[in-house]
């Protein structure tokens, strides 16, 4: 399957610089896409079974891309973000790292995690910076129709009406009596987040650019993906970014907010919520215990203690050893003493900044973060597109959920995607307005 997503990725990719995408995009979705994640283009016969080394081939596919398409990237863009400032902060580390304890493998892996999260966001950028806005919006309409058919086998899957990912690596079986079903994560469709939240905003903004039916498709579809992760956290999160989309609508463009469309959109949100009580009974009890199980475990050591405990043991451990500005630098020595807590890699960001990086490392993290944000909004106010009201909710929400949970995704090359997506479409509809001005000024000129 890696080398179909590679030979499309070359074949498209030469009439839409974006569509050089696809092979990393389904790489880092790996079992949804239908990937084994721990191998790269060959079998484990021949190529070593590791969980992070496809990152490593992510990273290599999109520098030789740049390479490619160089005389067409703006490297000027690499300037637009404080992204540089970390970079040449995690190289100190590295160094800082390797003069003190040397090289060894454990820090070799722990470096390939930062390393591979900067180098993705300046290439994933570079790569924007060539294309145009109508291959832009070619690029978004066939993540959104691929995302949308993923989502359909995500949930034939998991409710076992069909097995089409490999049963052996889903998360969790859930027995419910007849049939029963399956909780997992690995094979949830990678961008179905952002694009249900861009889809919902496209249609509110009455945006007509983009693929309406593969809109309304990932609309439809979305809800059910988020049913079958019976995930609290997701659920919240979805809601409330949806609520900050909502409100921008009502502050900026509030007639919008009474159109017939509009309701339409609602009452189709509310025959799907009513399909899902009806049709999927059991999923839907199961989810809703699970809501009830909050008020209970909320303050259980498997929630809000062991979290906290991440976070207090993370600072005694920097704190004891004089390591709180830079942190522990680039190597596993505390990992012994964090594992003991839990997977605090997963489950935390604050803790797992400071281990690595230190207090000038969470500082830097969020600034990034911030400055992504604040140009975001800018950016909404002079034009406000649907792709950065999803995008400023997304990230917005991101920022605040990460002072309590994990980078799930801690080494992705993809990690920083959405903030590269931000700077880079900021740039294809600066090319987009001049264009037309020019366009407007020799029509006028004839």
């Amino acid at each position: 399957m890696q080398f179909i997503y590679l030979i499309l990725s070359i074949y498209y990719g030469r009439k839409n610089p974006l569509f050089y995408l696809i092979f990393p995009m389904a790489m880092v979705s790996g079992p949804g896409a239908l990937i084994d994640s721990r191998t790269v283009l060959f079998g484990v016969d021949i190529f070593t079974q590791t969980k992070n080394v496809y990152k490593d081939v992510i990273v290599v596919y999109l520098f030789l891309i740049v390479l490619y398409l160089y005389p067409r990237c703006k490297f000027s863009l690499i300037r637009k973000s404080p992204m540089g400032i970390y970079g040449i902060y995690i190289l100190f580390l590295i160094v800082y790292t390797f003069a003190i304890s040397g090289t060894n493998y454990d820090a070799i892996n722990v470096m390939r995690l930062f390393t591979n999260m900067v180098l993705g966001y300046f290439l994933l950028l570079l790569v924007l910076s060539t294309a145009s806005y109508r291959q832009f919006v070619s690029f978004v309409n066939m993540l959104l129709v691929v995302t949308a058919f993923f989502s359909v086998l995500y949930v034939l899957n998991s409710s076992k009406i069909l097995p089409i990912f490999d049963q052996k690596i889903m998360y969790e079986e859930v027995d419910e009596g007849m049939g029963g079903f399956y909780r997992d994560f690995s094979t949830i469709p990678y961008f179905s987040n952002l694009l249900f939240l861009f889809s919902f905003a496209a249609l509110l903004l009455k945006n007509k650019t983009f693929n309406r039916k593969a809109l309304i498709a990932i609309l439809i579809t979305y809800p059910f993906v988020l049913l079958y992760t019976f995930t609290r956290g997701l659920l919240i999160g979805v809601i409330i970014e949806l609520i900050i989309i909502i409100v921008f609508v009502a502050w900026r463009q509030p007639r919008l907010i009474f159109k017939t469309s509009t309701f339409s959109i609602a009452l189709a949100f509310v025959i799907v919520f009513g399909a899902i009580q009806m049709i999927f009974v059991k999923e839907f009890d199961y989810y809703n215990q699970r809501m009830k199980d909050a008020k209970t475990e909320g303050t259980s050591e498997q929630n809000v203690a062991i979290r906290i405990a991440y976070h207090v043991l993370a600072y005694d451990l920097m704190s004891s050893n004089n390591s709180l500005i830079i942190g522990g630098g680039i190597s596993k020595k505390y990992d012994q003493k964090m594992n003991s807590l839990g997977a605090w890699q997963a489950d935390s960001t604050l803790p797992f900044l400071l281990i690595f990086t230190g207090i000038i490392g969470i500082v830097l993290y969020y600034y990034i973060g911030i400055f992504i944000l604040i140009t975001t909004f800018k950016s909404l106010l002079r034009y406000p597109h649907p792709l950065l009201l999803a995008l400023f909710a997304f990230i917005a929400f991101s920022l605040i959920a990460s002072l309590f949970t994990g980078g799930y995704h801690w080494g992705d090359p993809f990690i920083f995607f959405p903030y590269a997506l931000v700077i880079g479409f900021n740039y294809i509809m600066m090319k987009e307005i001049k264009s037309n001005k020019l366009k407007t000024n020799n029509s006028r000129k004839i």
